[in-house]
């Protein structure tokens, strides 16, 4: 199974121009630096199949040439309506992180990504990966060659499955899973059911094309507006 996908990125659409930074709550990981490619062209890897509870490792090299400080990764996951946004650490040309094994919890299916490399002004350079052409990656119960990682990064570690370790049970730790709880079909929403576990189940996908875009472009511009605000500060304290 390849499970490692490298494409090339394309230009800023006019929508995706209006994008900046949303800075991570957390810190990303430590990157492992990619090999600089025997391309000028920038690449994208990420695996196109992992297990669930598992995270998801994202890695970009930009040539210098695009002026890049930051990118940005917009995702969404089976079954939600949401684009959350993560940023990647950088190391040298190369940014690297990956979806949390608590945002890809128990729920399988595909998730989505949006690349978008930004300057150090915030203004969007180049991106990859619109709603009508998405990278995405499939996340299944298990894989017969046990979690995938990109080359030159060890496996990534799982979350505890909270079936097996409930949440509120002595001893075991804390964990939010995606899925809400239920006691029937009324309790789920967009068209979930109550599964066997008590979670409801992931809805299908009926958005439109059109609703995914405007979904992420939501996204997009709330980037924008928190990066605009901090920008902001940092040019008054400067004077």
């Amino acid at each position: 199974m390849r499970s490692v996908l490298a494409s090339s990125l394309r230009p800023i659409t006019p929508l995706a121009a209006s994008a900046a930074l949303l800075v991570a709550a957390c810190a990303p990981p430590q990157v492992a630096r990619l090999p600089e490619p025997d391309t000028s062209q920038p690449v994208v890897q990420y695996v196109t199949a992992q297990e669930i509870l598992t995270p998801l490792p994202l890695r970009v090299w930009l040539p210098a040439r695009y002026g890049a400080d930051r990118v940005l990764v917009f995702f969404q996951t089976w079954g939600s309506r949401q684009w959350d946004t993560l940023e990647l650490a950088r190391a040298g040309q190369t940014w690297a992180g990956e979806v949390s094994c608590r945002e890809v919890s128990t729920v399988t299916g595909d998730t989505r990504y949006y690349f978008l490399a930004v300057d150090a002004e915030g203004r969007a350079v180049i991106g990859s990966g619109w709603p009508e052409w998405p990278h995405v990656a499939t996340v299944v119960r298990e894989l017969p060659g046990g979690p995938q990682a990109l080359s030159g990064m060890a496996p990534p570690a799982r979350c505890h499955d909270p079936a097996d370790c409930p949440p509120d049970f002595l001893g075991c730790p804390a964990y939010a899973v995606r899925r809400p709880a239920c006691h029937d079909d009324d309790q789920c929403h967009g068209g979930a059911r109550c599964d066997w576990d008590g979670y409801c189940s992931a809805a299908s996908r009926v958005a439109e094309l059109d609703t995914d875009e405007a979904e992420l472009a939501a996204a997009v511009k709330k980037a924008l507006r928190k990066d605009r605000k901090v920008a902001s500060v940092e040019r008054s304290s400067a004077r």
